[in-house]
């Protein structure tokens, strides 16, 4: 019997490595460039085609979709505000991009960049902006057809004209503003022999100036910030994601500036912690860390001694609650307060305390319920705080705090009216708990109300990175709901949700914990009679994605269906590809002898075996990707379509002109459509639909 499947040719590649032979019969799908790649894309292109018809509740599925974006209005998150202006990115319902907006005070918005403007076509982005401390200036950086390589330019804000850049970083960079606008450090990649470094560099405004390295590190991860008065840059660097940082203190002199003495304060590299400096009022300077403290703590870092041993703890964080953010305030009388914001399996929380971290009072979160707040920002020597919130039925919306008022309150855009959130019509959430290993993680679902099931679910998580899966509005989720399904997202090691004990269970050669978690979670919704292995479908995007492609590999029986988009899925490989040099120590190395056994254990183009019936699958990628190289998702597409012994098919998405990061609305609500449609072809949810 012939195969559905496009051809694709299994060539007798393979490595010793560490004395395993490791077999690569794909490897020529890593070229994306050449013809035989091109042509066997275009036959998956076209067993697509021929199978979308199939999923007759797409359109319905992609309205839905259209509307829980427009119920969640105008996209916007926390103002930047700087001298008298403030900065804000903003989307009205059916925009195709976020615009960036400023605002004299007093005075109505206006439009300061508009990506549509710059590029009709809605392929270029608006990747990253920061005003300068007067507001008078603006450094953005743009990139076209998600290639990530940015464009940094200066806007003249008063005149709406350029008048520095173009630059080329190689990478989206931070900027840190001179006290006097006269200029900033950023970061690029040296051009030099292998492996590159990354550097600091000095970008003056005058063009008759070169752009000085100040300084330089052969560790990947790079991130500069900037005080206002007068403690200098901090520089962060960190050989991998999570991986715990170095932080040095440089003080600026005038005129020097081009010449950094950096002061080591903090080496986190051996036990894994981070930590970052904030400013306050008055001068004062503060240190955010989870050195000997899993959780989360806050202190105060004498400027003249900034070394760690020094710091005082301030705020200190316990379980359940992860210290998720910290702004310094100051109250009518100058007195010095501490915002901080936490986050637990129950909710976000704010809570005041004073200058010396004396606990004040609670400050209620805006929803109820599990929430999340994001972005807790305020002005060096600022008065207010403003933040994001939203839940799963709660729209996002921006919200201030002042010490002197007992509650948040939503922000009034300037020249707008004030928006309080408008819930979705609301789901019930239930949270459960699941075992993982020796303790219990937990699950969140969501359902229309009525009978618990069993029911056509989707399950997710993300387990990486220390990063948490947080309670957050997302119109995916509730048109999943909207049509009869159940959503479930699931907390497993290797995030960041109870802290960085968490986080070790999952990380590196304990990756496969969580994929252990992720499966276990899928058991516990069926067991507990919320679904059915005829009825489940798993879902994920980067390393959600990893986790969904390492599931279903081990336990395919489990699933109906699993969508897998933009993953990595070789793990012996991936460290040549896009930015995977990054991730060794989050992942594991392949490298390494001990770690390549248990990467060859649970990475899913290698555990795919011939035979196995596997689910419903859909692959989707760009077709580049900067970050995780679409290498990945085309070898494992070919090493599924070989192996399965299932009729049920196995599915490639490739997208031109879009990358891992942001895309125009209309592509997002094309490709969450075609997912959830698969999904609803595959568990059942499709003849729920017929009727509704």
């Amino acid at each position: 019997m012939p195969s559905p499947y496009p051809p694709a040719r299994r060539v007798p590649t393979a490595d010793l490595l560490h004395g395993h032979l490791v077999t690569d019969p794909y490897r020529w799908l890593e070229n994306a460039d050449s013809a035989d790649c091109a042509t066997w894309l275009d036959g998956q292109a076209a067993l697509l085609a021929a199978h979308t018809p199939a999923w007759r509740h797409r359109p319905r599925l992609r309205r839905l979709l259209e509307e829980f974006a427009a119920d969640g209005g105008p996209a916007a998150g926390p103002p930047v505000i700087r001298g008298p202006r403030s900065f804000y990115l903003h989307r009205a319902a059916g925009q195709e991009l976020p615009v960036l907006m400023t605002a004299l005070a007093g005075r109505a918005p206006a439009p300061l960049l508009d990506p549509l403007r710059l590029d009709p076509s809605a392929l270029t982005t608006l990747d990253a902006w920061r005003p300068s401390w007067t507001g008078d200036l603006l450094a953005y950086q743009t990139s076209r057809g998600g290639d990530e390589r940015p464009v940094l330019q200066v806007l003249d804000v008063p005149r709406r004209r350029v008048v520095a850049g173009p630059l080329h970083p190689g990478r989206i960079t931070p900027i840190a503003w001179l006290p006097d606008d006269s200029g900033f450090y950023y970061l690029t990649l040296s051009t030099g022999p292998f492996p590159p470094r990354r550097q600091v560099r000095l970008h003056r405004l005058d063009p008759a100036d070169d752009d000085a390295v100040v300084f330089s590190t052969a560790w990947p991860h790079l991130s500069i910030a900037i005080s206002p008065h007068g403690h200098g840059l901090s520089i962060s660097a960190a050989p991998g994601a999570q991986s715990g940082n170095r932080l040095w203190l440089a003080p600026i002199v005038p005129g020097r500036e081009h010449i950094l003495d950096a002061r080591l304060i903090h080496d986190g590299v051996r036990d894994h912690t981070t930590a970052m400096l904030k400013s306050g009022p008055a001068g004062r300077l503060y240190a955010v860390t989870d050195a000997e403290a899993p959780y989360g703590r806050v202190c105060a870092v004498e400027p003249g001694d900034p070394h760690a041993s020094r710091w005082r703890t301030l705020v200190t964080s316990s379980a359940p609650a992860v210290l998720s953010g910290c702004v310094p305030l100051v109250g009518p009388r100058r007195q010095p307060y501490l915002l901080v914001s936490l986050i637990s399996p129950d909710g976000a929380e704010l809570r005041l305390h004073d200058g010396e971290g004396a606990f004040l009072r609670a400050v209620p979160a805006p929803g109820r319920g599990p929430g999340t707040i994001t972005g807790l920002t305020g002005p060096p020597g600022g008065a207010e705080a403003h933040f994001t919130y939203n839940d799963f039925v709660t729209a996002p919306a921006v919200y201030r705090y002042d010490p002197r008022d007992q509650g948040c309150r939503p922000w009034r855009r300037p020249g707008g009216k004030q928006r309080a959130p408008r819930p979705a019509n609301a789901p019930t959430v239930a949270r459960l708990t699941y075992p993982c290993g020796q303790s219990a993680g937990h699950l969140y679902v969501l359902a229309r109300p009525g009978p618990r099931g069993p029911r056509p679910a989707v399950l997710t998580a993300y387990g990486g990175f220390g990063a948490s899966f947080r309670p957050t509005y997302s119109p995916t989720t509730l048109a999943w709901v909207a049509a009869g399904g159940i959503y479930a997202i699931a907390a497993v090691r290797g995030g960041g949700e109870y802290g960085t004990a968490w986080h070790a269970a999952g990380r590196g050669v304990n990756k496969p914990n969580a994929v252990a978690d992720f499966i276990a979670a899928a058991r516990h919704l069926i067991d507990d009679g919320w679904t059915t292995a005829g009825q489940l479908a798993i879902k994920g995007a980067s390393h959600s994605g990893l986790l969904v492609a390492a599931a279903l590999t081990r336990a395919p029986e489990l699933f109906a269906a699993a969508v897998c988009s933009d993953s990595v899925t070789d793990l012996v490989r991936y460290p040549s590809f896009g930015l995977g040099r990054l991730w060794t120590t989050e992942l594991g190395d392949p490298d390494h002898p001990d770690h390549l056994p248990v990467l060859l254990g649970y990475s899913p183009y290698h555990q795919v075996r011939p035979g196995i019936r596997y689910p419903a699958v859909l692959l989707t990628t760009p077709r580049t990707d900067p970050r995780v190289d679409a290498m990945h998702t085309r070898k494992f597409a070919a090493a599924l379509q070989h192996a399965t012994a299932s009729e049920q098919p196995i599915l490639l998405r490739c997208e031109d002109g879009v990358g891992h990061g942001a895309r125009a609305a209309s592509r997002w609500h094309d490709l969450h459509a075609d997912a959830l449609a698969f999904c609803a072809a595959h568990t059942g949810l499709a003849d729920d639909l017929q009727g509704s």
